[in-house]
């Protein structure tokens, strides 16, 4: 399956991703502008519909991502229910490859597609959107019935600017688009003091929606700031805890094992209400070993699913 980029797609808007200062300036300056959301251009006549613009784009890191995942060939995920990827385009052949993977293992129509909410914006703990997605490859449509369930049902709050600056989901959604391009997204970000209670809500509210066409996307990066060793050591750890499903104990750590233990712990949550208890480790590698610095701190990066 040769993954080559379309001529269609351009450099589009800066590259990502952005330092966390950055990203609060950007973010609390887009809360600051009008709430009147982007429009598409539409037809002559027709009434502009708002979307999410295209905020996390970088050619040369998607190109590089494709080429890079090229490399190796599809490796399906059988029984996948939900899977776990990066958002830090460092690591981007690991989110091509691994979305690449779900394609193949079945006909997915909706991602529920769940990360951190980097700067804790908007006004409660579960942020999500309703409006479409622009990216290079065309429109990604939410799933209005799925959104509209959870907020009516006060799991998730509709916050869109929160969305559109949150590199966790808005830099994912190009790649939903380009490797399954059929899917609907269910786009949520939650907040880093998200509690057990909340977890559980959560994971209660999206396990009826695990059809057999719909799957669980995990954008999180794990250990922050720390040596290449420290970092391994917390992700041992971390492992562990994966394969356990021990939900508590992914809430209690902190950045130095990952950057948002309430989505890893929602997704451990939804499974065990599923009855999916296994997991599959995909990648496990750091920044260091993509070119980054080796002795300097590093991010690191797990990939695998639970089925």
């Amino acid at each position: 399956m040769r993954l080559a980029l379309p001529a269609r797609a351009v450099p589009i808007a800066a590259g990502w991703p952005l330092g966390a200062a950055a990203l609060a300036l950007i973010a609390f300056t887009f809360l600051l502008l009008p709430s009147t959301p982007h429009e598409a251009g539409p037809a002559s006549g027709a009434i502009a519909r708002p979307t999410h613009p295209l905020t996390f784009f970088d050619d040369q890191a998607f190109t590089q991502a494709l080429s890079r995942a090229e490399a190796t060939d599809p490796a399906p995920m059988p029984g996948a229910r939900a899977v776990i990827v990066p958002h830090h385009w460092l690591a981007g052949h690991l989110i091509v490859s691994s979305l690449r993977d779900l394609a193949a293992s079945g006909d997915y129509r909706r991602i529920i597609l769940i990360g951190p909410n980097h700067i804790n914006a908007g006004g409660a703990a579960v942020i999500t959107s309703d409006l479409a997605w622009q990216t290079p490859f065309g429109l990604v449509e939410p799933d209005g019935d799925a959104i509209r369930q959870l907020t009516s049902d006060g799991v998730a709050l509709s916050e869109p600017s929160v969305l559109t600056y949150e590199h966790a989901i808005a830099g994912i959604v190009p790649a939903i688009a380009y490797l399954l391009p059929e899917a609907r997204v269910v786009p949520l970000v939650l907040r880093s003091d998200l509690t057990s209670t909340e977890v559980e809500t959560l994971a209660a509210a999206l396990a009826p929606l695990l059809d057999g066409e719909t799957a669980l996307v995990a954008a999180v990066d794990f250990s922050h700031y720390l040596p290449v060793q420290q970092a391994r050591q917390s992700d041992r750890e971390t492992l562990e805890a994966l394969q356990s499903l021990d939900s508590p104990r992914i809430l209690s750590f902190s950045n130095e094992h990952l950057d948002s233990p309430g989505s890893i712990a929602a997704v451990m949550e939804t499974m065990r209400l599923l009855g999916t208890t296994e997991f599959e480790l995909g990648e496990n590698i750091n920044s260091g070993d993509l070119g980054g610095p080796a002795l300097a701190p590093v991010t690191s990066y797990i990939t695998g699913y639970y089925r």
